[in-house]
């Protein structure tokens, strides 16, 4: 028949599988009444092996990861704490500094990603996940962007080295000249969570 879990059963039964006593459960959620299974969080003071199951046909127990609050500056429209911004004021709407969102005529754009959204959009290629870890669309936006990151730098040192050697052979025909010798232009250059405290463990369990 069927068994309604109640909470002094399922602290008994963790206790049971993980030899570590629950301070409290409590059902995640709100769970739907023809829902073949609720899912349960169960708060310890120590922190028990993840992986086992209740009542031996449960889900498997994972630890319970902590959402992290996404921060985002009101001000510069950047991922960033609004505290201490240094950053100039920029349109919500299109990312510009040169006006306020009342202003703005131009076409949407995010200043964080130049995607066609605003800035503060949840779609955002830009915007950090509440568990860290970025999505596979972030993965690919971040590679492209360290791509042209790293043409930029070698551009900028190809011109670099270009101007010293300019600059050297220069420095080289004149020479010379003086010396009454003809120039050479071959020029040798070195280049040079758990808080243990408060360890949460979440399960699911059957309904039966």
């Amino acid at each position: 028949g069927h068994v309604e879990i109640t909470k002094s059963m399922l602290a008994d039964e963790i206790e049971r599988v993980s030899s570590k006593r629950p301070a409290f459960v409590k059902l995640y959620g709100t769970p739907k009444p023809d829902a073949p299974y609720r899912t349960w969080m169960a708060f310890l003071t120590d922190t028990p092996r993840d992986g086992f199951r209740v009542f031996d046909e449960s889900g498997i127990t994972k630890v319970f990861k902590k959402k992290q609050p996404i921060e985002f500056c009101k001000r510069c429209n950047g991922h960033q704490s609004t505290k201490n911004c240094s950053r100039a004021p920029s349109c919500g709407n299109c990312g510009s500094t040169m006006h306020a969102q009342g202003d703005c005529k131009a076409l949407t754009k995010c200043r964080n990603c130049g995607g066609p959204h605003r800035s503060d959009s949840h779609r955002c290629l830009a915007r950090p996940t509440r568990y860290g870890n970025p999505t596979k669309e972030q993965l690919k936006y971040q590679a492209v962007v360290r791509a042209i990151a790293a043409e930029s730098k070698a551009a900028i040192d190809e011109e670099t080295v270009g101007s010293i050697e300019t600059v050297t052979n220069s420095q080289s025909s004149n020479i010379s000249a003086i010396n009454n010798e003809t120039p050479n232009n071959t020029q040798n250059t070195n280049t040079s969570i758990i808080d243990l405290n408060e360890a949460l463990v979440e399960t699911s369990t059957s309904v039966e």
